[in-house]
Parts: structure tokens; C-alpha cells; sequence
């Protein structure tokens, strides 16, 4: 439990201090869409060990601390934070949501606006003048800007028409045109001033200013999209009606907005827009969607974080051009090549980046990549850089090849390229220097050795030091070599050293993992182990008994035989299975013939079970395990945030598909 406590402190720790940069200072250090992963990372780790919950938690807070320049203001009512998805899968799983709150037959409309890049506000009206405006501040408390808000001439200072309720807040975003921000730039560049990232950033920097000429001169737009306290507005029924009411009276609401009334119509909505984005004279980074009902509203009603009757459809992160300076190669666990692009620093999404992957020998050759040239570079919703194109046209005389190493970079081993999937490795295993400190983790790893107490640190200093060089070594360690590390006393040594002597008597399956063989896990580690029963006739095996394995296929099958054919790594596993103690793992008779000899997929998270004991359950009910859905396939088992991809191809085949719970009713 003390690691998952690390974890969580150590993610709220990461949070708050991307929330401080953003809210505090206006200078975002990371992208909205990694923000997103790791506030996601936190929420998921603090739902699985709730007494961890901290009130101060990240999750349970919005917004951040305020700025003491600026008097506080107390908001009738939190403003909350918006949920947020990138895919259709969380419009899905938002919808159900909404409809397990209330009547399934019930009609929902949802109202989909546009999603300002800009800074929340709140004013308030009263007897149709603006007497209040401030900040979201940490939800709760805002600082009081009126003075700031008074300068922007989309602001009414006093609303003109009929019917306009006595008093009345209004929420909107004030935000900053990219010819202005342009502008801005310019200027602040004559003047030898520390320029703005983006536009959200210069709006925000204006906003706070504590003297109101500099924020009048600063051009800023205010819109209007939402509002909380009311008096006299009961005839109107919906979200829709409000805002077309809004701006007869002088504020502005941007009139991008759409009615839908299904999944289908919000994402052509989407779609739209996404191709309109880069024709605004303002960011945008996706569509808000909304229960449209006002009654709908109140009843869905929200938690300490988000109305839950909302949610922001972002778009992917867009490209940007820069130039390739070079191309390095990294050498993995597995020992699999993948070259690393350098390139000039640029700015995505609120996160400066200067390398990206190519993955493999293939991407340089698809992309026909050349050292200098012009390339696109994209960043979405998944955090990870992608080199999607080369500008051709520009490429200029002094373009340099990209030559593919036919030696490993680090131990000189001559590389082996698999031709089935398509990759390239140093086949030296331990030997390798870059693969020997991740090799030896997962060695020893809870699935494989499972040696309680040697972590990666303990690891890692063991081979700083030359205390260890390769895995044999360990069997070897001593209570004093062990307590020579930090934070390492004289039980914890102990304890290490029986669990590694413990770890000499293991079932050839787990041994067969530890090993670390590409692509080779839990699943068929054991039906290796079951076929050839013996480490030796494994390590003997020609490429076509390999092949011929049931549920092996080519591709594992070469990485074994590959595997073995370095003499070192044959040399290494012959030293390790003589100190080893093998036993064969009895195979039960099961009574339940449900899934015996069952072909099965697993597709999504899995809340009663993890998913290494979902596979040890079905295994151990007579299943086989399959990453991908075939025409072979006997059933797919689904949890949350199912993948799409599976979930289609298994409905397109008619396999039978089942849900976590309904698995959990078959297996009691």
C-alpha cells in the first residue's frame, strides 16, 4: 500500500504545481490534453483505494490559489470545471450517464457550443448594471476584477431591453483575437518584453493587471455561455432560449451553437467545427455539449468537481512545422532499436517539444525522412509527439540520409531485423548494457520471480556499484553487500535474500517470463511451458516446432528462436536453470465447462478483478487468451472504456459478447 500512497502523492504533487503555473501565474507548462491523463491517472488511483482521499486532493479542488493583489469574492454558487473527453467513447459513456438519472424514455436535446480558449468569469447584474465581476479562482472564491472587466467593450455595462431580472449572474470566458494577440506580440518584441505563449495566456496576463489602462489597451472580448442566479426567468425552459435571450439584452453569445438530439448529430457538430477551427480569429479547443432542459439540469445535478449534465468534446492537439536536426538510437528492455527524432524546440498545446519516436526502421522509410528536413509535427489527445508528414517541397541541398545502425549502439552486438514484425533488435539480452537494469526488474518482477523487496532502486544501485553484473549474480548476494545501500537494514536484507533463495524453486512458466523474450507474456510463457516441459528442449527448438505451437504464432515464435540463437543469452538460461528448482504446474480437472477450450478476448478495465487475474481465471478455467478479435474468436469479455476497435470488430463478426458482470454471474 505504501507504493500506491507514493503514487498518489506524488501525482497530487505534479497537479498542483501544473494548476499553480496555470491559474497563479498564466503560463501553462504542460498541454490541457496531459494535464487531462495524469488528473485522470489520479482520479483512477484514488477510486480504487478511497482511503487515500485527501479533501485537498487535486480531484476534489478546482481551479487554484489566488493571487493576493486582488480582493476576494465569494461566488453564489461554485464554478465548476468542465469533464472532459477526446473521443466518441466518452460522449457514449457520458449519455448513459445522463440516462440512468432519469426517465429512460424520457427525450434529451443537447445544446453544443462552441469551447472558448479563454479565462472564466463571473458578473453580476443588477437592475440591469454591472456592479461585480471576478475570477473562477478555486471555484469557491474568485478576486474581484471589475475594474479590469469595466475596460473590454464587449462587456455591457448596463443590459438594454424588456423583461431583465432584477439580479443575475452571468459566466463567460474573456478571451483574446489571434490578430490582436499578434499585435500584441509585436510590440512586446520592439520593446525588448518577454513575449506571450498564445493568445489564452496574453488575455489571462491582462485580465490580472492591478492598473486598468494596461488591460484596456490590451483588446480583449468577453462571450457569454452560461449563468447560475435568477429572478423572473421561469418561462424560459431551456439552455438555448437563455442565451438567444442574453444577447437581445447586449451580451454577447457567439452563435455557433446547435441543437442535437443524438450521438450522430453532436459528432457531425464536431466534425464541423474541427474544420472551421483554424478560420476563427480566436482559439477554440473543442465543443461544450449540454443537457438543453433546464429541469434535465437540476435533476442530473452535479458533484464536487463537474455539472454532470456537460461535457467539453476536445480536439486533437493541431501540427506544427519545424526542422529535424537529427536522429538518435535507443536501445529498449527487449533490446528492440527505435530511433528517436531531435528537432528544433516547439510549442503544442502549452508544452514545448523537442523529440518525438519514428518507432521503427519502417516509419523512417514510409515518412522518407531526412536529416534537415521540414517536418509536421502533431501532439493529441493520447500526450504522445507524432512525426506525421515532411514538408518535400522545401527540402533543401544539404538533406542528409538516415542510415539505420547494423550494430547495437551500446554493446556493438550485431542487430537482428525480424521480418514478420517488422522490428529491429540487439540480441544480446543481459549482456547489453542498456537492456541489463530493466531486464533484471522485470526478471525478478512480481509476475515472474516475484522477489518481494527488490525494487528498481535496489536494482539500480546493486549495478552502480558493481555489486551485481548480470542476474546470476544475485543468487550470490550477501546480507552485507545489501546493507551497504541506502535506507537498507539488517531485516530488510534478510528478507531479500530468502525471498530470492525462495525464488530458485518456480514453475517453468514463470522462468520462461522472467526471461523477458519480445512479446512473449503470461499467457504464452505457460503454453510454452505445457509443450516443451523441459527449459532445454526449449532452448534447443527449431523455428518450425516453435511455429507449429497452438496460440504461438510466427511472430513469437521467431523472437524465441532468435532469443536463443545469441550464444550468450543460451549461455546465460543454461548457468540460471542449473540453480533452479522447476515444478510442473498440475493441471486441474475442471468440473465447469463454460469457457473450457474457449477462445476469448479481453477488451476495456475491469473493476471486480484485475486484468492479470481475469486472464489466471480464465486460463485456469480451460481458456485460451487472445489479444485480437478473429473469426476464431469464442467471446469477448468488456469492461469500462471498452476499445472500439475490438468491441466493432467482434459485433461485425457476430462473436458473442458479454459484459464484466454478467462473467462474474457464470464464474460464482
Amino acid at each position: 500500500m505504501k507504493s500506491i500512497k507514493e503514487k498518489i502523492d506524488k501525482l497530487r504533487e505534479k497537479i498542483l504545481r501544473y494548476n499553480y503555473f496555470y491559474h497563479t501565474l498564466d503560463q501553462p507548462i504542460v498541454s490541457d490534453s496531459e494535464y487531462d491523463y495524469f488528473l485522470n491517472k489520479l482520479y483512477d488511483l484514488e477510486s480504487k483505494n478511497k482511503k487515500f482521499i485527501d479533501p485537498n486532493s487535486p480531484t476534489q479542488k478546482i481551479g487554484a490559489n489566488l493571487i493576493t493583489k486582488f480582493q476576494k469574492v465569494v461566488h453564489f454558487s461554485p464554478m465548476l470545471s468542465l469533464e472532459n473527453t477526446f473521443n466518441l467513447n466518452g460522449i457514449v459513456e457520458f449519455e448513459n450517464r445522463i440516462k440512468r438519472k432519469i426517465d429512460q424514455n424520457c427525450l434529451i436535446n443537447f445544446c453544443c457550443e462552441l469551447k472558448f480558449d479563454g479565462v472564466a468569469v463571473s458578473l453580476i447584474y443588477e437592475e440591469g448594471v454591472l456592479i461585480s465581476a471576478s475570477t473562477r479562482g478555486d471555484g469557491y472564491i474568485g478576486e474581484n476584477i471589475i475594474d479590469n472587466i469595466r475596460t473590454i467593450e464587449s462587456v455591457p455595462l448596463e443590459l438594454k431591453g424588456l423583461h431583465i431580472p432584477r439580479k443575475f449572474e452571468v459566466r463567460g470566458e474573456v478571451f483574446m483575437l489571434k490578430s490582436d494577440f499578434k499585435n500584441l506580440n509585436h510590440q512586446f518584441y520592439i520593446n525588448n518584453k518577454k513575449l506571450f505563449s498564445n493568445p489564452r495566456n496574453a488575455a489571462a496576463g491582462s485580465l490580472r493587471q492591478l492598473d486598468s489602462k494596461i488591460t484596456s489597451e490590451r483588446k480583449l472580448r468577453f462571450v457569454c455561455h452560461g449563468y447560475t442566479i435568477f429572478e423572473g426567468m421561469e418561462d424560459f425552459k431551456n439552455h438555448y432560449e437563455r442565451l438567444i435571450c442574453f444577447s437581445k439584452w447586449g451580451l454577447p453569445v457567439n452563435k455557433e451553437m446547435l441543437i442535437c438530439s443524438n450521438q450522430e448529430e453532436i459528432f457531425d457538430f464536431y466534425k464541423k467545427i474541427e474544420k472551421k477551427r483554424y478560420f476563427f480569429n480566436f482559439d477554440i479547443d473543442g465543443i461544450v455539449i449540454k443537457v438543453n432542459s433546464i429541469k434535465l439540469q437540476r435533476k442530473i445535478g452535479c458533484n464536487n468537481k463537474f455539472p454532470r449534465w456537460a461535457i467539453a468534446f476536445k480536439f486533437s492537439s493541431k501540427e506544427e512545422i519545424t526542422k529535424l536536426r537529427d536522429v538518435k538510437f535507443q536501445v529498449g528492455r527487449t533490446g528492440a532499436i527505435t530511433p528517436v527524432a531531435y528537432f528544433n524546440p516547439i510549442y503544442i498545446s502549452g508544452v514545448i517539444i523537442k523529440k518525438a519516436s519514428l518507432y521503427n526502421k519502417n516509419e523512417i522509410k514510409k515518412l522518407d525522412l531526412h536529416i534537415n528536413d521540414l517536418i509536421l509535427v502533431s501532439r493529441s489527445g493520447d500526450v504522445i509527439p507524432k512525426i506525421i508528414g515532411v514538408i518535400k517541397n522545401n527540402r533543401i541541398n544539404n538533406f542528409q540520409k538516415i542510415i539505420f545502425p547494423i550494430f547495437c549502439p551500446v554493446c556493438n552486438s550485431k542487430l537482428i531485423e525480424n521480418k514478420v514484425d517488422k522490428i529491429v533488435r540487439c540480441p544480446s539480452g543481459l549482456i547489453c548494457e542498456a537492456q541489463k537494469q530493466k531486464s533484471i526488474h522485470h526478471f525478478f518482477s512480481k509476475n515472474a520471480l516475484n522477489v518481494d523487496g527488490l525494487g528498481p532502486k535496489i536494482v539500480n544501485s546493486l549495478i552502480k556499484k558493481n555489486v551485481v553484473t548480470n542476474i546470476i549474480d544475485f543468487f550470490y548476494l550477501t546480507e552485507i553487500q545489501l546493507k551497504k545501500l541506502d535506507n537498507i537494514k539488517e531485516k530488510k536484507s534478510i528478507n531479500i535474500i530468502n525471498a530470492i533463495l525462495k525464488s530458485r524453486t518456480c514453475s517453468l512458466n514463470r522462468f520462461i517470463y522472467a526471461l523477458g523474450i519480445p512479446f512473449v507474456g503470461i499467457v504464452s510463457s505457460a503454453k510454452i511451458a505445457k509443450y516443451f516441459k523441459n527449459i532445454y528442449r526449449l532452448i534447443n527448438a527449431t523455428i518450425l516446432e516453435l511455429n507449429s505451437i497452438n496460440g504461438i504464432g510466427k511472430v513469437v515464435g521467431n523472437n524465441i528462436f532468435n532469443y536463443f540463437s545469441n550464444s550468450s543469452n543460451r549461455q546465460l538460461v543454461i548457468n540460471l536453470a542449473q540453480k533452479m528448482n522447476f515444478f510442473e504446474i498440475k493441471e486441474k480437472k475442471i468440473k465447469d465447462k463454460t469457457f473450457l477450450h474457449k477462445k476469448i478476448v479481453l477488451t476495456g478495465k475491469f473493476n471486480f478483478l484485475s486484468r492479470r487475474k481475469m486472464v489466471k481465471k480464465l486460463i485456469g478455467l480451460g481458456a485460451e487468451v487472445s489479444n485480437t478479435v478473429s473469426k476464431n474468436t469464442d467471446l469477448v469479455i468488456y469492461g469500462q472504456k471498452k476499445g472500439k476497435n475490438k468491441f466493432d470488430r467482434a459485433r461485425e463478426l457476430k462473436i458473442k459478447i458479454i459484459s464484466e458482470e454478467e462473467f462474474n454471474l457464470l464464474i460464482r
